[in-house]
């Protein structure tokens, strides 16, 4: 069968399976791979087991990368040795020969058109394909890590700067094996241009599920604000005890009435003692995050690290609920500061902004409006994966047009999983 005629053979490597929903990283992996099942033959290889095999979408096919193909394999033989950089990399992040002995394996004999690399610590194994690549970081370390000195001591900042330099010559270094590379927002990108010049460094958005995340009659509780992230993440904690301890006091003091819940999965003790503030309700684990959003007066998302692009902006804007987000949260949405969002940097700022939507609801509804058909229009999962299929068509040197497909399957809403059965990672920087 011709190359015009065969499907385009891509396998997809990463770090776990794309389950339960409740992680960025996840949630970006489950939808491309949901796309780019139904327009060409795709593989998902992970270094685990699947557990959860029947949430993935129709007509994946799935390898579970054994420890047992690092024994027969030495990669210096197969494939030359790595740089310093690379050695570097593998020392900081860690390297797990079965993947390598998998990647050089697999794509030794034309079985695969492509290969997509997901996730920041999985570029380091670009070396060991033998078809081209794509990296697919989703969010750029070195920003992400510098932003880290807003909740860090100045004694803690010369170790932050030394990663993030490593940081630095590793990406250059995976830049220039890749065919392309794909972040989830323009910032991160033009952050990775700065030491990779010349390289093929893309932004494709996230989108948002429109049907799973749809406004609802629920009227929202007057005074209630909300914050929803995962409570173990180093971001969210810092965004969440922030914003309760500089912020909420102001709001409270004006009216005793207000609530601020701050909502998500296996909160660490810090954030649980939030709780023990006047009007502040910790809300672990919950089943849904739905009823959460629906019963918001206001949305806030006062994100001051971290990197990459904010879900829980895109699904509270799907909900219809009305955003106010810090400057960071923002960056690298198309959304329009004051219209679409309200947009807030500093504590007298966003008690300022919170104040004028929590007294003003007809104010909230019209910016909530505003948010939804946002979304609607440039946030879309279909229009994220056909990017991401014309990037891997190219890279294996096909036309960018698309064959025929069929619409996406429909997939189940995530049920919320034991708390200790998700551990959070640095893989993404922020979910």
């Amino acid at each position: 069968m011709s190359d015009a005629v065969r499907l385009l053979r891509v396998l997809v490597v990463a770090g776990g399976e794309p389950w339960p929903l409740d992680h960025g990283g996840r949630l970006h992996l489950y939808h491309v791979l949901r796309h780019l099942c139904t327009c060409t033959d795709v593989t998902l290889a992970i270094p685990a087991r699947f557990r959860h095999a029947h949430r993935l979408p129709d007509g994946v096919k799935r390898v579970e990368i054994r420890a047992e193909s690092a024994s027969r394999f030495v990669p210096d033989d197969a494939i030359g040795r790595p740089t310093w950089i690379e050695q570097r990399a593998a020392r900081h992040f860690g390297l797990r020969p079965q993947i390598a002995a998998y990647l050089c394996e697999s794509t030794a004999d034309g079985a695969f058109d492509v290969v997509m690399l997901c996730g920041s610590v999985l570029g380091q194994y670009a070396r060991c394909c033998r078809c081209p690549v794509v990296w697919n970081p989703q969010d750029e370390l070195v920003l992400a890590t510098l932003r880290e000195r807003r909740a860090q001591p100045w004694t803690r900042w010369p170790a932050l700067l030394r990663r993030a330099a490593l940081y630095a010559v590793c990406e250059r270094a995976i830049q220039q094996r890749v065919a392309a590379s794909v972040y989830v927002s323009p910032i991160d990108a033009a952050w990775a241009r700065r030491w990779s010049p010349g390289a093929n460094i893309v932004s494709i958005p996230n989108g948002v599920d429109l049907d799973y995340f749809r406004p609802t009659d629920r009227e929202p509780v007057p005074g209630r604000v909300v914050f929803v992230g995962a409570l173990d993440f180093a971001p969210n904690v810092d965004a969440a005890c922030w914003l309760a301890e500089r912020v909420w006091p102001t709001l409270r003091a004006r009216d005793a009435r207000r609530t601020l819940h701050i909502v998500g999965r296996a909160p660490l003790p810090r954030v649980r003692a939030l709780a023990q503030q006047p009007g502040v309700v910790v809300r672990a684990d919950v089943p849904d995050v739905r009823p959460e959003l629906a019963a918001a007066a206001v949305v806030a998302v006062p994100m001051r690290t971290g990197g990459g692009l904010k879900n829980k902006i895109l699904e509270a804007a799907a909900m219809r609920r009305p955003v106010v987000a810090s400057p960071v949260a923002l960056g690298g949405l198309t959304a329009r500061p004051g219209l679409d969002v309200l947009v807030a940097d500093g504590a007298y700022e966003w008690a300022a902004q919170l104040e004028r939507l929590l007294s003003d609801p007809h104010d909230a509804e019209v910016l909530a409006a505003r948010g939804r058909a946002w979304v609607e229009t440039a946030h879309d999962w279909a229009r994220t994966g056909e990017q991401f299929r014309a990037i891997l068509a190219l890279a294996a040197g096909r036309p960018a047009t698309a064959p025929p497909a069929h619409e996406p399957l429909p997939y189940e809403p995530p049920a919320a999983p034991p708390p200790a059965a998700v551990v959070e990672t640095q893989e993404t920087a922020c979910p």
